[in-house]
Order: structure tokens, then sequence, then C-alpha cells
């Protein structure tokens, strides 16, 4: 609750952080040093006793013009500029005022907006984002403080939405802004924590350091976050929030540019993927024991391997081996636990491995949405517990209501449990939030096929190829699509294209065999399918709860396929 003592606190800490209290020191200390000065200098020059009082009541007069100046102006390293026009270097604060908070946020909560980068080269956007992520990363282990995921942040980068808008949708009391500039080896990072009630600043400062401060930066913003919300710092967090990961400084680098491609994971040619693998190696190079580069490889991998992008055999083992050697160097990485379950739920058929690694996740970071999504689909695919799954989607939804993966995810569940209602709302929602993003339309397209909503699905479909090019799964879908509304040879063309691209690269074995299953072709499905199996096509694994499959499961070759899968 905002009050007089609030606005006052707020008050006393924007005069700290303009340095008026500075500027009032120095100037009476100078003012000092002068009378002192006039008063031996003065009689010595003959000068009339009037000058000295002149003196004195001049330096009276311009105490209250220097603490103005002070206010309104501030010195940097490119001249006197201001303060205005120096706090757009930080992030500005809210002009008009915001809605009050709702009864249902925290108040020990806070969303960490990304970074602005303010340094001359753009393409060091990477760093602002990384110092985003390790102070999101330092805050999650506070564990009284509830802290808005990653990618809920992310999601209002760039957008000129005041602090009350990004409060209100995060459910957030707190909003931390920013700004990185960086030349060479020298660092300004400037960092103000806004109270979302009322828009005060509740803490403020500026950081000029030297690259090798960069840890000890992130250690200090995040415990004066601590310390101005009251959460109380116990255990480990009670002596550091921020471990180095790396003693090597150009290692850190490079990995903080491999996450930053990885994180563009909806790139569907994985580029994004590709060029991250590229700089997490060339940080092993520096430092083979580091082990964030090991899981970033993993989750890199992982992903070009489960979309059909490299060959699963070519990837997921390439993926084991760099998880397995993460949690040899630190077993507490929750997102590794999530990638090695992954791989062993995919991959190797692993069941109870796979669950034992998810729950380890969730154990290690109960406010993974990545965990307890990857957790649904074992649920969902290996163990049919449908309402468990949806539950644990659902999960991911509340601690990520901003979230277009999270939506996409639950709609995509809901679907698959046959609640198409439901599924086709969430879907909706999914595409408000980001209309960018293609897998929300590639689920929209299977949920009104299933639903036999047929013109819907494939404008859906047809969106989604728009947006991402025709990968495998827009192009099965729109077979799908064609085949269940009697357009018999437009589905034949699309598989005629992709047969065609399988013989040039890639293609997952699983998506011809639905597609032939949906053409009436039975035989020709189940080679597929058999070479899907012998490729270790992650798809197949969702072969018996996938609705693609129904004209399928009248045949032995079903049940054989699915026991020899381990699938009971």
């Amino acid at each position: 609750m905002s009050g007089p003592a609030s606005k006052l606190g707020s008050f006393l800490a924007e005069l700290k952080r303009r340095k008026v209290y500075r500027v009032a020191v120095v100037y009476a200390v100078v003012a000092f040093v002068i009378w002192q000065a006039a008063e031996i200098a003065f009689p010595s020059l003959h000068l009339p006793d009037w000058t000295l009082t002149f003196v004195v009541v001049m330096a009276l007069i311009g105490f209250p013009i220097a603490l103005v100046l002070a206010w309104a102006f501030e010195i940097t390293p490119e001249g006197v500029r201001r303060t205005e026009l120096a706090r757009a270097e930080t992030a500005e604060a809210s002009t008009s005022p915001p809605p009050a908070v709702a009864q249902d946020v925290q108040s020990k909560s806070i969303a960490v907006l990304p970074f602005a980068n303010m340094s001359d080269d753009p393409e060091t956007e990477y760093f602002s984002d990384g110092m985003t992520e390790e102070i999101i990363n330092a805050l999650t282990q506070l564990e009284d403080l509830r802290v808005a995921a990653r990618t809920s942040c992310f999601a209002f980068k760039g957008k000129a939405l005041d602090v009350g808008e990004i409060g209100a949708k995060l459910k957030v009391a707190t909003v931390l802004e920013g700004s990185v500039r960086r030349a060479g080896n020298r660092l300004r990072i400037t960092a103000q924590l806004v109270n979302v009630a009322d828009g005060y600043h509740l803490w403020s400062e500026r950081y000029d350091r030297e690259m090798e401060d960069v840890f000890a930066i992130q250690d200090d913003i995040a415990r004066a976050i601590a310390g101005r919300l009251q959460v109380t710092l116990t255990g480990e967090a009670g002596e550091r929030l921020v471990e180095p990961p790396t003693k090597s400084l150009e290692a850190y680098d490079l990995y903080l540019k491999g996450r930053f491609f990885v994180n563009r994971v909806l790139e569907v040619d994985g580029e994004g993927p590709r060029k991250g693998i590229d700089y997490f190696e060339q940080a092993l190079a520096l430092d083979p024991g580091y082990a964030l580069a090991h899981a970033g490889i993993a989750d890199a991998y992982n992903f070009l391997g489960n979309t059909g992008i490299l060959p699963p055999k070519q990837a997921l083992p390439k993926a084991k081996e760099a998880a397995l050697r993460a949690l040899e160097l630190d077993e507490t990485l929750a997102e590794t636990h999530c990638a090695l379950g992954w791989i062993l739920m995919f991959s190797d058929y692993d069941w109870a491995g796979a669950e034992r690694h998810f729950r380890r996740a969730i154990e290690l970071a109960p406010s993974s949405v990545d965990a307890h999504l990857r957790y649904s689909d074992y649920l969902l695919w290996v163990q049919g517990r449908f309402d468990e799954a949806v539950a644990e989607a659902r999960r991911g939804v509340k601690l990520e209501p901003t979230s277009v993966v999270a939506h996409t995810w639950l709609g995509r569940h809901l679907c698959r449990v046959g609640r198409y209602d439901e599924a086709i709302a969430q879907l909706h929602k999914a595409v408000e939030l980001d209309p960018s993003h293609w897998h929300a339309y590639h689920m929209l397209a299977e949920t009104y096929r299933l639903k036999s909503m047929y013109p819907e699905a494939i404008a859906a479909v047809q969106t989604a190829i728009d947006l991402a090019g025709p990968h495998t799964w827009n192009l099965g879908d729109l077979a799908l699509a064609y085949a269940a509304s009697g357009k018999t040879a437009e589905a034949e063309a699309i598989y005629d294209e992709l047969l065609a691209r399988s013989r040039r690269e890639y293609v997952q074995p699983s998506w011809l065999g639905l597609m032939s299953a949906a053409l009436g072709r039975k035989d020709e499905a189940f080679e597929w399918f058999d070479r899907a199996y012998n490729e270790r096509d992650p798809l197949l694994v969702c072969l018996k709860y996938f609705r693609g499959s129904d004209p399928l499961r009248d045949d032995p070759r079903f049940d054989v396929l699915v026991e020899k899968m381990g699938l009971q």
C-alpha cells in the first residue's frame, strides 16, 4: 500500500539517484574553503568589510541554485545532460497514473523487463538480453519472491507499455527496468525498481565498472531488490546470489551469444540453434568445465532433432552426451534435467528415466514453465493420464500468463484429449498474444480438422505456412486436412512433394506414415512407421494417442508397434 511514507522514501531515493546529496556536500565544503580564504586574504588586500559579507551572501544564494541544477542535470561521460535524457538510458518512469494492483497480486513479486541495449553496436544486444536473464535467474533463488518467467518478461521487449499495464498483465507488484552500455571492457549498467501501484521508484542505481565486475553487479542488483522488497536471504543465497559460472570472461561472453541465438527457436530453418552450438563450442574450448555451455548444446541439439531439422540419430545422441556432461559438472541444472528427460522419452524409450528427470527438474525449479510443460507431454503421450497432463499444462499458463508457448501447449493438450472448443479458445489466446507464432496456427489447423471444420483447418494451416514456410509439420497438416475433406488429389500432391523432398533432405517418416494412413494405404503407412522406429523419429512416441493414427488402430500391426516401443 502506498502512502506519505512510501512517497517520501521514493523522493529521497530520487534525490540520491540524481546526486543532489553529493552536490550539497561538495558545495558546502567548497563554500567553506572560499570563505576561509577570503577571511585571510581580504584584510591584507585592504578590501572593505562588506566584501566578506558579500561572499557569504552569494554562497548562500548559490546553494539552492546548485541543488536545482543538480536535480535538473546530470554529468555523464558524454557531457552535461538533462536528467530526463540521461534517464532514457535506464527506463522512463510511468507518466500516467498506473492502475491499482489487483488484490490477487503477491506483494513480493517482480518482473524483470529486458534491459535496453544502449551500446553503439546493435550487435551487442545479446549482452543486454543475457544480463536480464542472469538477474531473473538470480532472483528466482529467493523463496519468498515470485518472479515472472523469462518468456513472459521478454514478450514486452520493444513494446511501449507503461509499468501499470505490464504489472497488471503479469500480476506483479514491482517491475525492474534497466539499460546496458558496453564499450570494449567498460560497462555502464543502470537499473531501477518501480512500484506498479503508484509508479514511484523504490530503488535505482548506476554501475560504471569493468567487464570483470559483471557478476558482482548482477549479485548487487539482486541483493538490492531483495532488501528493498524485504525478502529474507537464507542458506547459500545469504552468501551470494550470483556465482560466476566460469572463470573465463571470454567464455561467458560467448555463452551469452549462444543463448541469444538458441532462444530464436521459432526460426524453422534451425539457423539460430546452429549458431548457438557454434558459440557454445567456442566457450567450451576456453573452459571445458563450463556446465551451462554443455547444457546449451543439449538444448540446441534437442530442438534440431525433435523438429526434424536434423535426423534424430544425428542430433539426439549429441544432445544426450552434452546433457550428461552438464549434469556431471552440475547436477542442480533444472534445464538439463528437462533436456535429458526429453531425450530419454523421445529417443531412448526409457520411460522411467524420463519421468525421474522431469520430476527432478520440477523439484529444482518449481516455477520452471518448461519443466511443467515437458512433464505434461510425458503424462499425455507415455502414460495416457489426460487430466493430469492438462492440469500440468495449466500450471505452465498460470506461471506464465503471457507466454504464447504455454497457451499453445495447453491448447494442444485440450485438442488431443477431445476438448476441441476449449482448445480453440485457448489457441486463440495464444494467437492474440503473438500473431506471428506459427505453431499456434498449426495446432488450430489440427483442432479444426478433428472438429470437421475443414475450411477453417485449411485456412489456419495456410497462415502457418505464410509465417514459417513449407515446414514438414505444416505440409503434413495441410495434407491431412485435404484428405479428411475429400480433396484426395491435393493430399496426394503434398505427399509426393514430401516424398521427393525426403530424397534430398531429412523428412520425418512419421508424417509420411500419417499421410499414407489418411489416404487409406495401410501397408505403406506401417513401412514408414517401421522406418520411424529405426530412426527414432520423436513423433512416433505420440502415435498411440494421436488421432491421426485412428485408421490403423484395428490393424494387429499397430499393437505390435506400440508394444515394441514399450508403450503399454
